[in-house]
């Protein structure tokens, strides 16, 4: 730069080769000379937005959108802002403002379906890749989007052809190539699923995400020795990861599922499915259920009277019992158990057309189970009748805050008897723990609270997370969140997972704080609920 007034482009060259100082002095030398410049004022905006000072950038975007309300850029990096700071419905609005000053943008096409997508709108959101992708074909990034949104859809097998073209344009594309192996495990094909998270691995050796979904991969091929390497591995890189954690607990804890007899010996989860399928079930219906299990739910099915039940289930000894299970109560004309995954059933074949009941339990004790979002979309969208029955429809989590001292002492498992046994906490259940609330010892220090709300009849994000002030109303040691749901199996029959019936298999869970907290009534503990693809988690707010 020279002792000549600076330009516009020396600025944006400075910040470009990323020389922030010299940005802002010529930025700042150019709004000397005019305060209302909206290109300085601009990349004075982009400057205060890398440093991490998004209030400053923002009014600075504010600023310059006042001085040149033509020019897109500047609505693209306030959209680009609010998409950073989870602000999804004001960035789609930054979006829109762009493409009405110039809709021929292929990115602010992209960007805008980022922001729906976030939004859970995702065939919104596919038509704006659709729309970049045809004023840009050869774009990577957008055929990855795309793939992103049809996966979010449940039409994986298109999915996957976006993500191929993706790696067609830009070959080491490794978000692309992670999209692709997350769909190739959805439909249930782990070989090739494995193969595309290990090119990922080998791209990107820190590429988290990846080694879990190689780990998750060679867990379903029953490969137990190549899945535990695999997620050891990626301890090795990020020992404190929570999804690192919650997969090798999960692959760990799924080596014993001790939980299939109490599960059909719940009287009240097994009234609420009945009545349920009751209500639902006609002479002339054909059942859908997920999950096989013991055969149960199939069963009543076809006592209520159903034409036919087809019911699916991956684990091969499951099945095999399941179908013996059908073939003792006399119901083997009526009802196929087919060892597939759901996503791997063939129309014609395993099920002679859409179903006109779906039934589901792919529950676990905190609720939502791995990728269960993506597999009932998956199932609504080609599997079932539009307007058939869903069984359930609904689920609304709530909480409480507790305080919990005998499950605390062995949550994470550490020194017992002087002894250190922590290398035993790789047993313990995945990212909560049960809690009886009837029987173990627990003092609420909180009342109830509605934490998140789902609803299976239709496309939900596969993330989200809700902020919760909660007002403390005893004096304790919070340890965590107790947490619990209700299912509505329809409009009128619901499953209350609260229930203290000692036949209650799933009771509750809890999720500890690390560190516990001690609190007063009248203290206010600010709580964020989450879930995604696998689980719900609870964590204090920073």
């Amino acid at each position: 730069m020279t002792d000549a007034t600076p330009t516009i482009n020396d600025a944006i060259r400075a910040f470009r080769a990323g020389d922030l100082a010299a940005a802002e002095r010529a930025c700042r030398a150019i709004l000397a000379a005019d305060a209302r410049d909206g290109g300085a004022l601009h990349v004075l905006a982009l400057i205060a937005a890398s440093a991490g000072h998004a209030a400053d950038a923002m009014d600075l975007l504010d600023r310059a959108a006042e001085a040149a309300p033509t020019d897109p850029s500047v609505f693209n990096s306030r959209g680009s802002l609010y998409y950073q700071m989870e602000r999804y419905g004001e960035a789609e609005a930054a979006f829109r403002r762009v493409l009405a000053l110039r809709e021929d943008l292929p990115e602010a096409h992209g960007n805008l379906g980022n922001a729906l997508k976030a939004q859970g709108r995702a065939a919104e959101a596919e038509a704006c890749y659709r729309r970049a992708l045809e004023l840009r074909p050869d774009a990577p990034e957008m055929h990855n989007f795309l793939g992103g949104a049809l996966r979010d859809l449940g039409r994986l097998e298109e999915a996957e052809g976006s993500f191929r073209a993706a790696l067609e344009r830009a070959p080491d594309y490794p978000d692309a190539r992670y999209g692709l192996a997350e769909v190739l495990a959805t439909l249930g094909r782990p070989e090739a699923a494995a193969e595309a998270f290990r090119a990922v691995i080998d791209a990107v050796p820190a590429f988290i995400q990846a080694r879990v979904g190689l780990a998750h991969a060679l867990h379903s091929l029953d490969r137990a020795d190549e899945a535990i390497a695999a997620i050891d591995e990626a301890r090795a890189l990020a020992p404190d990861h929570p999804l690192v954690a919650f997969t090798r607990r999960l692959i760990h804890s799924n080596a014993v599922p001790g939980w299939h007899l109490p599960m059909i010996n719940d009287t009240e989860r097994n009234d609420a499915y009945r009545r349920a399928v009751e209500r639902a079930v006609g002479p002339d219906s054909l059942v859908l259920e997920i999950g096989t299990g013991s055969g149960i739910v199939a069963m009543m099915a076809a006592r209520a009277g159903a034409r036919r039940v087809v019911t699916c289930e991956v684990n091969p000894v499951l099945a095999r019992v399941a179908a013996e299970t059908v073939a003792r109560n006399g119901y083997a004309d009526r009802i196929t158990v087919v060892p597939k995954l759901s996503t791997r059933l063939e129309m014609g074949t395993d099920l002679p057309e859409k179903a006109d009941v779906f039934v589901s339990e792919l529950i676990n004790i905190g609720m939502l189970a791995p990728r269960m979002l993506s597999v009932l979309q998956h199932a609504r969208t080609h599997l079932v009748k539009p307007g058939g029955a869903i069984i359930p429809r609904a689920s609304t989590v709530y909480a409480m805050l507790v305080d919990a001292p005998e499950l605390a002492r062995i949550n994470p498992v550490g020194t017992i008897d002087g002894f250190d046994m922590s290398a035993m906490d790789v047993f313990r259940s995945p990212g909560y723990a049960q809690i009886d609330l009837g029987a173990d010892v627990h003092t609420p220090l909180s009342d109830p609270f509605t934490a998140l709300e789902f609803d299976f009849t239709r496309n939900m994000p596969e993330e989200g997370r809700r902020q919760i002030a909660v007002p403390v109303t005893a004096a304790g040691t919070c340890h965590g969140v107790a947490f619990w749901f209700d299912l509505f199996m329809d409009e009128e029959v619901v499953y209350h997972s609260a229930s203290r019936a000692r036949t209650n298999h799933w009771k509750q869970a809890i999720a500890f704080f690390d560190p516990p907290l001690a609190v007063q009534p009248g203290d206010t503990v600010r709580v964020v609920a989450r879930y995604d693809a696998n689980q719900i988690t609870f964590d204090r707010a920073e």
